[in-house]
């Protein structure tokens, strides 16, 4: 996820250097590429562990069915 939304970031800031150079400069901002990749990986921080949560409680379920299963025969 970091990837494309990096070279996006990168590719607006270098349009907007040729549209307006008096302007944005990207010797200046710079910075935003370094808040993109910190943003993105708050963001894959908090969605990792909600996944993770879903996979167990999944995983779960399904011993107890399989376990209950196997009791029943």
């Amino acid at each position: 996820m970091l990837g494309p939304l990096l070279l996006i970031v990168i590719g607006v800031l270098f349009l907007l250097n040729n549209m307006y150079p008096g302007v944005f400069r990207f010797g200046k901002m710079w910075p935003v590429v370094l808040i993109v990749i910190g943003l993105s990986k708050v963001i894959e921080y908090f969605q990792s562990p909600r996944q993770q949560d879903t996979e167990t409680k999944q995983d779960t379920e399904t011993k107890q069915d399989t376990e209950t299963k196997k009791e029943g025969q």
